[in-house]
C-alpha cells in the first residue's frame, strides 16, 4: 500500500501534528485482539486503507505481524499525564502514515478518532491527520479502554443530576464485518450503546503487547 502526499500537504499536516503532540509515547507496540465468547478469534489489528490518508482499524486472524506487515501493526499512545483513570492515563491512540518509502522514509502520526453513522451504534475508529482524538488508555492488564465522563441512562425529568460526569473505562470493543467508504472489512467497532446494531459484531478484548 503506497501514498503519495504533495510536500506542501506533508509539512501542513505535519505541523498540525507537532501541534497537537502531548509529552509522553509509548510504542511502538501489537494490538492484541481477543474475543470474549468466541475464543476462535485470537488476531492482531492493523491499519487498512479507508480513504485518502484515511486508515481502518481491521482485525487479522493469527500470529503477530512481521516484515512488511509490521508498519501497519504498529501503534503509539500519547499522553500528557494530566488525566488518568484508577492510575491508569488517557491520551490517545496514533498509527504513523507513511508518505514516502526507500532510504529515507517519511512519516505522519495520525490520533485515531470514532466515526458515527446514524444507522448505527457501531462507530469506526479511524486514524487521520486531522485534529480530532478519541480520548483512550490502557489498564493495568494493558486493555484499551475508552475514557467516558457523562452516562445519560440514569437521567430522569426535571431532576438535573448533581455530579453528572463521573469519569470512567469503558471496554465496548467488537469485530463486525463493516463499510467503509467502498471497502468492507472484517474491522475493530466500538458499541456506542449495547447489543452493537451490526449483527456481525463479536465481543472482544484489546491488549498493548510491545515490539
Amino acid at each position: 500500500m503506497k501514498f503519495s502526499l504533495s510536500a506542501s500537504l506533508l509539512a501542513l499536516a505535519a505541523s498540525a501534528v507537532q501541534a497537537q503532540q502531548p509529552q509522553n509515547q509509548t510504542g511502538p507496540f501489537f494490538l492484541h485482539i481477543t474475543g470474549k465468547d468466541n475464543k476462535d478469534i485470537d488476531g492482531y489489528a492493523g491499519a487498512c486503507h479507508a480513504g485518502a490518508a484515511i486508515e481502518g482499524l481491521c482485525y487479522s486472524n493469527g500470529p503477530k505481524p512481521s516484515g512488511d506487515n509490521l508498519n501497519y501493526a504498529s501503534f503509539f499512545f500519547n499522553y500528557t499525564g494530566n488525566q488518568n483513570i484508577d492510575g491508569a492515563e488517557v491520551g490517545f491512540l496514533s498509527w504513523n502514515l507513511q508518505l514516502a518509502q526507500g532510504s529515507d522514509p517519511a512519516f505522519v502520526p495520525s490520533p485515531m478518532s470514532f466515526t458515527f453513522s446514524t444507522t448505527s451504534n457501531v462507530a469506526q475508529p479511524m486514524f487521520g491527520t486531522g485534529s480530532s482524538q478519541q480520548s483512550v488508555g490502557f489498564d493495568k492488564d494493558g486493555k484499551l479502554f475508552v475514557y467516558g465522563a457523562l452516562d445519560d441512562a440514569t437521567f430522569k425529568p426535571d431532576n438535573r443530576p448533581p455530579n453528572p460526569y463521573q469519569p470512567k473505562a469503558y471496554y465496548n470493543w467488537f469485530v463486525c464485518w463493516q463499510y467503509f467508504t467502498s471497502y468492507y472489512y472484517h474491522a475493530v467497532g466500538w458499541a456506542t450503546t449495547l447489543p452493537p446494531h451490526n449483527p456481525t459484531c463479536q465481543a472482544v478484548d484489546i491488549t498493548q503487547v510491545m515490539i
